[in-house]
Order: C-alpha cells, then sequence, then structure tokens
C-alpha cells in the first residue's frame, strides 16, 4: 500500500523529490477550511469549507469554492489570527501569496496578489492593502511557514524558510531567512542573523507553536554532512528529506534557535534516522503528535501507519498503531493531509491516500487509538458510540428508576399477600375431625357458634387440616362429639341388656 502511495505521488508530481503542493488549512468559527492547488493543467484550485458538527462523519457538510482567478502553482497560505484587530478584518478568512517550488522563477512578489480573502464563504477576493509588501531580497515565494502568535496581545508573523530564486545562480534557492510582521506597528524586520548556522535552508516544512516557542520539523534541506550550514543553498544541488531525529527551536522570548536530537525509537536497519515525508503535526497536550507512515530504507518493505507522539520533555517519540473502529489493523495511508485536534480527537481532512478518497475525512480518538465513525465537536458526545453522554445518563436513570420500582411493587404485593392469608387464617372456621351421628345437619359449638355438614367435610383435606389452629373452635368440637359418643355408648348397652333378657 506505502509503495502504491509512493508510486502515486511520483506520477503526479514528476521528477520533483519532494511534494511542494502542501495543501493549506485553518479552523474558523466553527468550520475547517482546506486549500488545495491544482496538480495539473487541467485542473483548478478549491477551497473545501467543512462545517463541523456532532455525529457522523460521513453527514459533515463539504461545500468547495473553485479558485478560477489564480496564476498556475498558487499556492497560497492561511493566516492563523487567534484575535480580532483592525476592525475585526481579521475575523476574514486571509491568505498570504505563496507558489509551488517549480513556479518559483523571480523573486518578485506580486503586490496585486500579495494577499487574499475569502468573502462570506462563496468570494475569493485578492487585496494587497491588507499587509504591507516586503522588499527584502531572500524573501520567500513559497515552500516557507507561516504562524501568528500574541505578543502582550497583539498579532505578530512569522516568517521561516522556503525558495525563492536568485538571478545570479539564475536558480531556485532554499532559505533559512526569518522575517516577522508586527499588525499594529505594519512593519517588517528581518531576523536571519540569529538563524544563521543553526537553522539549515529549509522548505516545505511543519512549524508549531507549543510552550512559547517555534518548532521546525519535516521538509527538504542540503544533503551535506557540515551543520555550519549557509544562509541560502542551490536546489540545484544535493536536497534531502529531514529525518524526525532532529527539530529546531525558536524560543519566542529570546528570540533564539537551537537545533535539538530526537531520540526515534525506532529499528534502525529498517526507518534509518526516520522519513516521514507528508505527515501531520500538531500540538496535543503540552507535545507535538503526528500521523503518517515512516519510510522503510527498503525498497520492498511497506510500512504500517502510525501515530507519533514527540515527548518534549524527554525529547523522544512514543509510537501508537491505530485500529480500525472495530480492533482491526489499519491500512490507511494518507500524505501531506490537513489535521486538526478537537477535544482528544484528531480530525484528518484531504490528503493523498492509497485508498482514493483525498476529499475525505476521517477521526482518530487520541485515547484509544482507533479510528471512529462519529465525531465529538461540542463535547456532549460519547465519541465511541456517538451518542450524547446525557442520552446515556437518562437510560441509567430510567433503569434504575424501573428496577426500584419494580421491587417497590414487588414489596407491596408480598405485604398485601400475607395480610390476606393473615386474615383467611383467622375467619375461616374449620369442622373437627371426628365421627358424628350422620342424622345430624349441624352442630353448636361452645359459644353458639354453628357448624354445617358442608364446612366439616372441607376439615378432612388434607390442605386444611394444617390450619386448624382455632384452639376454641378445637375444644368444642371434641366436647360436642364425646358427648355424642357416649349416648351411643349408653344405648348400645341398654340392646344389649335387652337382648340378654329375651334370651
Amino acid at each position: 500500500m506505502i509503495l502504491i502511495l509512493c508510486l502515486y505521488i511520483y506520477f503526479v508530481f514528476g521528477d520533483d523529490i519532494i511534494n511542494d503542493r502542501i495543501p493549506s488549512g485553518i479552523y474558523n468559527n466553527g468550520k475547517y477550511y482546506v486549500f488545495s492547488p491544482a496538480t495539473s493543467d487541467r485542473e483548478i484550485a478549491k477551497i473545501n469549507i467543512y462545517t463541523l458538527k456532532d455525529g457522523p462523519i460521513s453527514q459533515i457538510n463539504n461545500t468547495v469554492i473553485n479558485i478560477t482567478n489564480t496564476p498556475s502553482g498558487y499556492t497560497p497560505r492561511f493566516m492563523n489570527f487567534t484575535i480580532n484587530y483592525l476592525d475585526g478584518l481579521s475575523s476574514s478568512i486571509w491568505m498570504l501569496e505563496s507558489f509551488v517550488a517549480s513556479e518559483v522563477k523571480d523573486n518578485k512578489l506580486d503586490d496585486y496578489r500579495w494577499t487574499a480573502h475569502l468573502v462570506n464563504d462563496k468570494m475569493f477576493n485578492f487585496d494587497s492593502n491588507f499587509i504591507k509588501l516586503p522588499s527584502y531580497t531572500n524573501f520567500p515565494k513559497g515552500g516557507f511557514s507561516n504562524i501568528i502568535v500574541n505578543v502582550n496581545s497583539d498579532p505578530v508573523m512569522y516568517i521561516v524558510g522556503g525558495y525563492t530564486f536568485s538571478s545570479e545562480l539564475n536558480s531556485r534557492i532554499l532559505t533559512s531567512c526569518v522575517f516577522k510582521y508586527d499588525f499594529i506597528m505594519s512593519s517588517w524586520s528581518d531576523l536571519s542573523e540569529g538563524s544563521k548556522s543553526i537553522l539549515p535552508p529549509i522548505a516545505n516544512h511543519r512549524s508549531l507553536l507549543v510552550n512559547n516557542a517555534l518548532h521546525i520539523l519535516n521538509g527538504v534541506s542540503p544533503n551535506v554532512t557540515d551543520t555550519n550550514y549557509p544562509q541560502t543553498y542551490d536546489s540545484k544541488k544535493s536536497i534531502k528529506l529531514n529525518a524526525i531525529n532532529k527539530m529546531y527551536r525558536f524560543d519566542l522570548m529570546t528570540e533564539k534557535w537551537t537545533a535539538i536530537p530526537i531520540k526515534t525509537n525506532l529499528d534502525a536497519y529498517i526507518y534509518g534516522d526516520g522519513i516521514m515525508y507528508g505527515a501531520s503535526y500538531d500540538q496535543y497536550n503540552g507535545n507535538i503528535i503526528s500521523y503518517g507512515f515512516v519510510q522503510s530504507i527498503h525498497k520492498n518493505d511497506s510500512s504500517e501507519p502510525k501515530l507519533g507522539t514527540l515527548d518534549l520533555t524527554n525529547m523522544e517519540w512514543r509510537w501508537n498503531q491505530i485500529k480500525t473502529e472495530t480492533g482491526l489493523d489499519n491500512t490507511l495511508s494518507l500524505s501531506y493531509h490537513k489535521t486538526l485536534v478537537v477535544k482528544d480527537q484528531l480530525l484528518i481532512f484531504n490528503g493523498y491516500t492509497n485508498q482514493r478518497k483525498s476529499n475525505g475525512t476521517y477521526v482518530i480518538n487520541l485515547k484509544n487509538f482507533k479510528f471512529q465513525s462519529n465525531l465529538d465537536y461540542s463535547g456532549s458526545i460519547n465519541s465511541e458510540f456517538g451518542s450524547p453522554i446525557y442520552k446515556y445518563v437518562l437510560i441509567a436513570l430510567g433503569i434504575t428508576l424501573g428496577v426500584l420500582l419494580l421491587i417497590f411493587a414487588i414489596y407491596i404485593l408480598k405485604r398485601r399477600r400475607k395480610k390476606k392469608l393473615r386474615e383467611l387464617g383467622n375467619n375461616k372456621q374449620f369442622n373437627a375431625i371426628w365421627a358424628s351421628s350422620e342424622n345430624v345437619l349441624g352442630v353448636y359449638t361452645t359459644g353458639d357458634r354453628f357448624v354445617d355438614d358442608y364446612r366439616r367435610c372441607e376439615i378432612f383435606s388434607l390442605e386444611n387440616n394444617e390450619k386448624l389452629d382455632n384452639q376454641i373452635l378445637r375444644f368444642s368440637f371434641m366436647g360436642e362429639d364425646l358427648k355424642q359418643l357416649t349416648l351411643v355408648g349408653t344405648e348400645l348397652d341398654a340392646e344389649i341388656k335387652s337382648i340378654n333378657s329375651a334370651i
């Protein structure tokens, strides 16, 4: 799968060792915007607008805006404003001019297309007055990173590295130059002297703000062993993909650069120093997470896509194998995609994939390291199952209440049954188990209680025999029957005497 993806990128972008058509993305007001440049003359650039909401990711609305009035290779970079200023101008979606490397043929910036913005998610307009046009010789035209940070509540933008063109060399060059723009003062400043010999000439890299510092990863740089880097480098010379065993940090407070070695925790025989071209990088819980695949140094070997966490305390990578929602091994290989972290979830947009769905949306649960089919955007969704948490709370409460009511009903029924049995035991009159005259239809017991023959018959059942617990009634039966037995005995003696006399 990885080999197929690599071949796909190669055939699309020809002999470029790198893919500098990296889409730019930004989150704003519940939507995620991705600018996808045209990959050929037969295509046009477009902006995908994803409206984020709770529920299945298949139902996330994707609005596509075609951009037709742009020059070839135009790949603007979104500006990530975090506060509003200048009468709310920053609340719009603003972009800074940028081009793919192959279209960097001079070092002149287009003052008409220098900045652009998206109006009401419908119209794409150029506006050269939003940011002052810089006049530096080595200011990049493409392949740079731009990031806006707040310094004393004021927005400041840093431009790092990128491509420009050298008329002396008649060639495209990489730079390690760093520029700073103050939006309040509307002024540029060159910070390149501080990056010299520490930051190599670099392009198509990723820049992240974590813990008051910029962290520079990935991209391409000169393929040299001497770390005393020049400020610029001819792109016709040998260029290498930067490995994940090194990172560059720019402290925003001191404006000092530092090269930091990183422990990869990878098998060097298989992965070498660790190449993750096209991987995504995001800030998460004070560390950096990356999703992509680590390239094997053996051509016939394939690599499984992984989620890496760069521990910024110990400066080492930790790796997790992502599973599908059902627990199967993940086979989705993505490259040059855009990502957004939302409530312990990594949202993935666009990119090149081995599953032929470059405009797809995916969600990875950063707690259990699984893909999931639902997005918990608001925080009220159980992202593993895609249902509101309150729904499960109500269900649990309903079940608990139902069980309690059932127990109470059983208790009441048992109590009523016992009471009824006691009443039956106290009120029911029983016949004594004794013989009586067959002509007697009923007898009176002590206390003037009358028991008829029908009720006497009941007393001879084994079931009722156990319930003769009325002592007075039992004593009355015994007394009456003893009297009748005495009477029968007296009459029998008299009959015997008369017979004897006759004899």
